[in-house]
């Protein structure tokens, strides 16, 4: 088989979400950890609700939409200027520790390599030039194109159809479990980035690769 092509899931896989609460303290004195991860609840949440209604909006417009939403559910209130604030901080999320040196290594066994995210291009775009990822990975993959999010399988299919490869020569990267599950179930390869030491989906079946790190993926590619 030909050497497999990886495609990286951002948020959460490369890139740490979550992390925004630190921005939040900027204005609000308490529950800025809560915020943050209720707005990515709920984020992820808006994503399958538009899938399942056959709807399509796009990724900016979730999140700020979830972000409305944890801040009305945890009580606090924050201006419009505050809030595009904070949608400009989601285009400079910080990556994880383990994300450029495992990116390099993989970068000498000359991988194809891209992310494959719900983003929309101008968040993908910002965010990759911000955290430095252009210099290992070959571009990106938004689901935009195709007006769906995963894990429709025709987001999965798109990422075939942009690479010129079949589904099984790609392997997706992602932390969160509800993607690896769509990736497998459209015909991909995929390895669980376990980052928070959790239970896998109960909906699908934990795939034979699972790593820590990037790092601990590049020694066993």
């Amino acid at each position: 088989m030909a050497q497999e092509a990886l495609a990286f899931d951002m948020y959460g896989t490369l890139v740490n979400p979550v992390r925004i609460w630190q921005q939040l303290d900027r204005w609000i004195v308490q529950d800025t950890k809560r915020i943050a991860e209720l707005w990515r609840q709920k984020q992820l949440e808006y994503t399958f609700r538009l899938v399942a209604m056959e709807q399509y909006k796009n990724f900016a417009y979730v999140t700020r939409c979830a972000l409305d939403y944890a801040l009305a559910a945890t009580g606090h209130e924050l201006t419009d200027e505050q809030k595009q604030q904070l949608m400009e901080e989601y285009n400079r999320l910080e990556v994880f520790p383990d994300v450029l040196e495992g990116l390099r290594r993989l970068q000498l066994k000359n991988h194809t390599m891209v992310v494959f995210s719900n983003g929309t291009p101008t968040m993908l775009r910002a965010l990759m030039e911000f955290a430095g990822l252009n210099t290992y990975l070959s571009g990106f993959i938004s689901v935009d194109e195709v007006r769906t999010y995963k894990p429709a399988p025709r987001a999965y299919q798109l990422v075939g159809q942009k690479l010129a490869r079949p589904l099984n020569e790609i392997r997706l990267i992602s932390s969160n479990p509800f993607d690896v599950v769509g990736a497998l179930h459209a015909g991909m390869q995929a390895t669980w980035l376990d980052r928070s030491g959790g239970v896998f989906d109960g909906l699908g079946t934990r795939p034979p690769m699972v790593v820590k790190t990037l790092v601990e993926l590049a020694d066993r590619e």
